[in-house]
């Protein structure tokens, strides 16, 4: 949601003029070649640094807790032996105690999945598919831009429609994304990793979906907003202390909104489309994790005359309640690891700002203040 409501922002010809005014009449900035050298290495490597560490927590420890079914393990016990020879017999001999234990699932610790892909995939493990994730970012982009210049700005739902036609376009991409990742390592390349045709078919609702929900989440909380009378907001220094009420309840009830929308579209469409993407991998190939292929016996194999594949619906009913609990689990501490380190990294620019620029950063945030760019 996030990621989309960026974008979003950035594409507004509005957001694009206000970034251009503040480049061209903005306040001047004169750096020292040393400092200038330092704040770009320390925001690129930062940037960097932040970017692979959620991929690796929001993308692909996620999808293997999208596919991971529990095991359980059988713990067969003997039965205690006689404290003495002397001691008599019973009339029935004593059978040995059959258990069934409940192992804990790997994805339910970020530790533990860490420690489990090193000893599965080595020590790049935590970004394996990486390039493949790029290319599936890169097509999506550049099918969107070309279907983005070819619809009409003033078509109904434009982003959504768009947005679903570019994911089922790339579907095969972000299956085979899926297919490395979830798989253990072995010589299959990238263009084997590539869903048949037939397999596209099953695909291409799912991805397109998950392509479009954010978009349409984002189209819902807008028209909240607007129902709400949000937009219509300007000038707020002369409320009164029950216009404030009303304006925080109004906010609020769109932050709720978004949320929801978030736990009941986004999030069911991406766990559809892994799953659904999982179900086609091949008998060949070993997952990662502990995997259901059958979903509770819900896909029939091909060689039974059976498609091989999940259905749609089924897809997500499969997903019980103590996985999505497991999954949403997964999203707040990823959420919470990211934000920290976002937090460290601003300060430490903040730090490296103000000793590169020292008092001249005073003077630049008063200009600033002063030209309206900041309040």
């Amino acid at each position: 949601m996030i990621e989309h409501v960026v974008r979003r922002g950035l594409e507004h010809a509005g957001s694009m003029n206000l970034l251009k005014r503040a480049a061209e009449d903005g306040p001047k900035v004169e750096l020292p070649t040393w400092g200038a050298i330092l704040l770009a290495v320390t925001f690129i490597g930062t940037g960097i640094f932040l970017t692979l560490v959620e991929y690796t927590l929001k993308d692909l420890i996620a999808t293997l807790a999208m596919i991971e079914t529990p095991s359980a393990a059988i713990t067969v016990s003997t039965p205690d032996e006689p404290a003495s020879k002397d001691e008599k017999e019973g009339l029935l001999e004593t059978a040995p105690t059959i258990t069934l234990v409940h192992q804990k699932p790997i994805t339910s610790s970020i530790r533990a999945t860490m420690r489990h892909l090193k000893s599965q995939a080595g020590r790049m493990a935590r970004l394996r598919g990486f390039r493949i994730h790029a290319l599936y970012a890169f097509a999506f982009s550049s099918v969107l831009n070309m279907l983005n210049a070819a619809v009409p700005m003033r078509f109904p739902l434009r982003m959504v429609i768009i947005s679903a036609l570019g994911g089922a376009v790339c579907a095969p991409i972000h299956a085979a994304w899926t297919n490395k990742v979830v798989s253990t390592p072995s010589a299959t390349t990238f263009w084997q990793r590539i869903p048949s045709r037939s397999s596209w078919k099953v695909l291409a609702l799912p991805a397109a979906v998950n392509a479009a929900m954010p978009y349409f989440a984002l189209f819902v909380a807008h028209a909240s907003a607007c129902l709400l009378g949000l937009h219509k907001v300007k000038d707020v220094s002369g409320y009164t202390s029950t216009q404030w009420t009303f304006l925080i309840l109004r906010v609020v009830a769109v932050i709720a909104i978004s949320i929801t929308c978030s736990l009941f579209l986004c999030l069911p469409a991406i766990v559809t489309l892994v799953r659904t993407e999982a179900s086609i991998l091949p008998e060949d190939q070993d997952t990662i994790v502990p995997f259901d292929r059958s979903f509770d016996g819900k896909v029939v194999p091909k060689i039974l005359g059976g498609t091989g594949a999940i259905k749609f619906l089924d897809a997500w009913r499969s997903f019980n309640w103590e996985a999505r609990r497991r999954l949403l689990k997964h999203y707040v501490k990823s959420f919470l690891v990211v934000f920290g380190m976002i937090f460290v990294v601003a300060h430490i620019l903040a730090f490296e700002l103000f000793v590169v620029m020292g008092p001249q950063l005073g003077k630049l945030l008063a200009e600033a203040k002063h030209q309206g760019y900041i309040s």
